[in-house]
């Protein structure tokens, strides 16, 4: 700056009086929100679901830009309209065939790449297997903190604020980081799957992979997942602590089957061995969302009602008067669970 010798600027770097004491020069500039967008690959490559859930929570609480990351080759491009539909402003595509198969080293640098180009405030992605495998390596290699297994988001500017289970599902804890970019991993079913807006544009860019992290995969065999995905039933038949009788899974399982259901639990029930942990509800367990949820011997502690209360109607039924699940309840029914089954189930065989 030229022409300063009157007095008029200051300081060693020519800046005009009262700037340095004004503004904070070392305040950081991130900004926005990145989210790794994990694909389900198979005929037609889709958009694993907590990835599109993640991506509507941070366009509704983020300020500055939502960014998207996907890795792959041209069988990605039918995807970018949804992307764009669901929030992503800017969408990186990391472009190589090798990365049609996922490498977590691979997806890990480029992602470190990406954001040390866009400096985004936060990073997200969702507590999937692949998403638990990837966000550590990740938040390790940018030196950030990583809060995992998020069932909530919020945000204050540019802050954001991650609601997660503690302490076996016994706390619920919401941790901030204290700085850039603060990484979160979130539960799927955490939030409603969202509306896509049809038409909504952004913007691609590719990137090329120029790193080497990939790993000679010799076999891979997928594990036989569990039949029953209570996180997609519409009907849900839940049992907890208080069903006493090994035969009312069983007489559940009945009744679910007439309803078109699934059998739900609280923790009790499995680790008890009664119910695998796949059918968990609550902090520890699943998050679900169905039009309805028939709540047997369920007390209604915090930690169940939190992976239960987007449930669109609740029945419960339950001897104690006074359970903590009557505040949710639509309807409350006391009575034994047990004999309140076995009787709907003869009614729906009546019918």
């Amino acid at each position: 700056m030229s022409g300063c010798s009157d007095g008029s600027c200051s300081g060693p770097d020519r800046l005009p009086p009262g700037m340095l004491s004004k503004y904070d020069l070392d305040l950081p500039t991130a900004d926005g929100t990145l989210v790794w967008l994990e694909v389900i690959r198979g005929p037609e490559p889709r958009f694993e679901a907590s990835s599109l859930e993640i991506l509507d929570k941070a366009r509704s609480i983020c300020e500055g830009r939502v960014f998207g990351a996907v890795f792959g080759d041209k069988e990605l491009k039918p995807l970018y309209d949804i992307a764009f539909s669901y929030g992503v402003d800017t969408l990186y595509h990391v472009k190589d065939k090798r990365l049609v198969q996922f490498h977590p080293e691979a997806y890990c640098d480029a992602i470190a790449e990406l954001s040390a180009r866009i400096a985004p405030a936060a990073i997200l992605m969702g507590a999937t297997p692949r998403g638990r495998e990837l966000a550590p390596r990740l938040a390790a290699a940018l030196g950030a903190g990583l809060t995992a297994d998020c069932t909530d988001l919020s945000a204050d500017g540019r802050r954001i604020l991650m609601t997660r289970p503690a302490f076996g599902g016994n706390l619920v804890a919401t941790i901030a980081c204290n700085g850039f970019p603060q990484m979160a991993t979130v539960r799927p079913g955490a939030f409603p799957m969202p509306r896509a807006d049809v038409g909504r544009k952004g913007t691609v860019i590719y990137r090329r992979y120029l790193g080497s992290a990939f790993k000679n995969i010799v076999s891979s065999e997928p594990v036989e997942a569990e039949s029953v995905d209570i996180s997609k039933a519409k009907i849900l038949v839940s049992l907890g602590n208080g069903i006493r009788d090994r035969a009312t899974v069983d007489l559940a399982e009945s009744v679910a089957s007439k309803l078109g259901g699934a059998v739900s639990c609280s923790r009790a029930l499995v680790d008890r061995g009664w119910l695998p942990q796949s059918r968990q509800v609550g902090q520890s367990g699943r998050i679900v969302s169905p039009d309805l949820y028939l709540a047997f011997g369920i007390s209604g502690s915090v930690q169940h009602k939190a992976g239960m209360s987007g449930s669109k109607r609740i029945v419960a039924v339950n001897k104690d008067p006074d359970a903590p699940i009557k505040e949710s309840a639509d309807v409350f029914i006391i009575g034994d669970a047990h004999s309140v089954l076995k009787e709907l189930d003869e009614r729906l065989d009546s019918n």
